[in-house]
């Protein structure tokens, strides 16, 4: 139904008049009655009983009057809706992240929130060494990660939203009285238990040290995940490194101690990826908020 004859007819019924509702369009009678005529015929019934004098709805006319504004009203707010989803107003988007990483993100995500309201956010936890694929294979439009983490990928893009670097964390009471910073070889001399789903710069530096320079006591000893390191930390079983940030926020701190690592490419940048070929707006409307 064309709705410009729906208020062409709403004024028509209005005034019972047809030439004032012309006047009111400033078109021509014959015009109006031209878009009257179509609109009858689009609906398959007579609106209005006209004579010389007098103007009078139809039964049928009556019915499409009394709904006119609801109908008018609708039309609009669908059209509002496609126009807020076309500027990314409303929508959907989905981000894949670790529990861990929520201090590198919580605060941009919050700030979406609040500026499109109307957006469906969604954010799910995965295994870290899914959050590439999952961009990848379409199955999330965002992805926080850390940048050594990324594969090269012409299908990917990234967009830095944080610096950290790696700390040694170890129980307040764990037998080291070693220097801090501590080096590859005070590292290597303690049992270093890591998460196996990380492969930082750092950890490949660790793993040449221990070729060339072989240790007697500790090593690297990998576990399921970050949760399961600072388990065994706390246990005192070992120690771990960790993002400084991550540690501060994530995990209780009061019962460990940090020393900073000598020699060693410690720090990183915590990113956002996403697919290149990805233009949902709501996602172009989420880094564009990062970059600003």
């Amino acid at each position: 139904m064309d709705l410009m004859s729906l208020k062409y007819f709403q004024f028509v019924a209005m005034y019972r008049n047809f030439s004032k509702a012309a006047e009111h369009f400033y078109i021509g009678q014959s015009a109006l009655s031209r878009q009257i005529a179509n609109l009858e015929k689009e609906l398959g019934v007579q609106l209005f009983v006209r004579d010389t004098r007098n103007v009078n709805l139809t039964a049928a006319g009556t019915v499409l009057y009394e709904h006119c504004d609801l109908l008018l009203r609708h039309h609009e707010l669908v059209f509002r809706l496609l126009d807020a989803a076309k500027a990314g107003h409303s929508g959907h988007l989905a981000i894949a992240t670790v529990t861990n990483f929520g201090v590198a993100f919580a605060q941009m995500v919050d700030r979406f929130i609040h500026a499109y309201p109307d957006v469906k956010v969604t954010i799910d936890d995965i295994p870290f060494n899914e959050l590439s694929d999952s961009i990848v294979h379409g199955v999330y439009d965002l992805a926080f990660t850390l940048d050594f983490e990324v594969p090269h990928n012409d299908q990917l893009a990234q967009v830095a939203i944080g610096r950290d670097r790696f700390v040694a964390v170890m129980t307040k009471d764990y037998p080291y009285s070693g220097p801090d910073p501590m080096s590859p070889q005070d590292l290597l001399g303690q049992r270093l238990i890591m998460p196996n789903h990380v492969d930082p710069p750092i950890l490949r530096q660790l793993r040449v040290a221990t070729r060339n320079h072989p240790v007697a006591e500790g090593g690297i000893e990998f576990v399921a995940n970050t949760d399961t390191a600072m388990l065994r930390v706390d246990l005192g079983m070992g120690m771990t490194l960790i993002p400084e940030r991550i540690m501060s926020t994530s995990f209780d701190s009061s019962r460990v101690r940090f020393c900073e690592l000598a020699g060693l490419e410690t720090e990183f940048e915590m990113v956002a990826i996403y697919r290149k070929d990805n233009q949902q707006q709501t996602l172009l409307n989420f880094l564009k908020s990062i970059r600003s």
